[in-house]
């Protein structure tokens, strides 16, 4: 693990926990996507060998992309890592819907489940898939230099670790890579679970109310222990806790990754998720600042696991530091789908200057 993820763990800011006692500042009403016509849907693309869980589903708007393409989301939906098909999910349309309107191309993705594969492999599929859509990105009439990654719960895990591997040509034991990049330009990530090691231990010093079932996160049949696949010492056909194989489970951190120059992030999380404890997003915007990058994080007071409480909430505080290191708060409403967008095409417009 690199010394910076490190650093982040030991200086996670105490005083998160009271962001809905600040003082909160309405802003004003957001601007909606203009209607548009219907997007071209190319179904079922396979990205790789495994199916479903190597297919993608891309949405092609009636808009114009200027001469070298059109704007890209790559939108992955969660499910705590349990199913292999969930691009054509409720939340992937309506991110469809709004991004395809405001003209960007939208590929919604599947990625193996915890069911048909262990980490890394989900890993490598995230990237296997932006390095899909950039080799065809000329077919598809798409701008290979400005890919935004966005998921929320399992899926924000892939937008994150899509985010801070970007940078890294080629992961130990990824295969197919041939030289082209993984890389994506900004990542929004929806309450991803980042660092597995710390959930409980946090939400339990926190009093925070988790869901049974999916909490504690450490126990064997949790879905962090069926994704890292932690095998007994005495039965190796048994799961067992993630606690058993740190080193396995801190490979699953994107935090692990950050070391250096980064891509921009936004990292959006409810104070009452009932599934998921806050930090674990605070952790990835500590992380990549704390390296120098330009990051952004949300805590919304009332939120639970779910984007539709986080956008356009009533309130919200948001930490934000940019690429010279000055952080500010801003307390105000809730992020709209017009603020995403416009955090998308500023890393994309940060991206473009450090090319030239």
């Amino acid at each position: 693990m690199h010394s910076t993820a490190r650093r982040a763990r030991r200086g996670l800011a105490a005083g998160c926990g009271a962001a809905a006692a600040l003082s909160l500042t309405l802003a004003a009403p957001a601007q909606a996507a203009p209607p548009q016509a219907e997007p071209t849907v190319v179904g079922d693309l396979a990205y790789g060998p495994a199916t479903p869980g190597n297919l993608l589903d891309l949405y092609i708007p009636d808009a114009r992309g200027g001469r070298d393409g059109l704007p890209l989301v790559i939108w992955h939906s969660g499910s705590a890592w349990f199913s292999n098909d969930v691009k054509t999910g409720e939340q992937a349309l309506d991110v469809v819907e709004e991004f395809t309107g405001r003209g960007y191309a939208v590929a919604a993705i599947n990625v193996r489940s915890s069911f048909d594969a262990r980490f890394p492999a989900q890993g490598h599929d995230v990237r296997a898939a932006v390095r899909y859509l950039r080799e065809n990105a000329g077919r598809y009439g798409l701008d290979p230099d400005r890919f935004a990654f966005m998921g929320n719960s399992s899926g924000g895990w892939s937008a994150a670790f899509a985010a801070t591997t970007s940078d890294i040509l080629e992961l130990p034991g990824e295969t197919g890579v041939d030289g082209t990049s993984s890389a994506v330009q900004v990542a929004v990530p929806f309450f991803p679970p980042t660092d597995f090691l710390s959930m409980d231990t946090f939400a339990a010093e926190n009093d925070l109310p988790m869901q049974p079932g999916i909490y504690p996160h450490d126990a064997p049949d949790s879905p962090e222990s069926r994704l890292i696949s932690c095998p007994g010492e005495v039965f190796p056909t048994q799961l067992v806790s993630i606690q058993a194989c740190p080193e396995e489970t801190e490979a699953a951190d994107p935090s692990s990754y950050i070391e250096g120059e980064e891509i921009p992030i936004w990292v959006l999380h409810g104070l009452a998720d009932p599934l998921l404890p806050y930090n674990q997003s605070q952790l990835v915007y500590d992380t990549t600042t704390a390296a120098g990058n330009e990051g952004r994080f949300t805590l919304v007071p009332g939120a639970g696991h779910s984007v539709d409480d986080i956008i356009g909430a009533r309130v919200s505080t948001t930490w934000m530091t940019n690429h010279v290191g000055a952080e500010r708060v801003v307390n105000r409403a809730g992020p709209s789908w017009y603020d995403i967008d416009r955090f998308l095409q500023s890393g994309f417009a940060r991206a473009e200057r450090a090319a030239r």
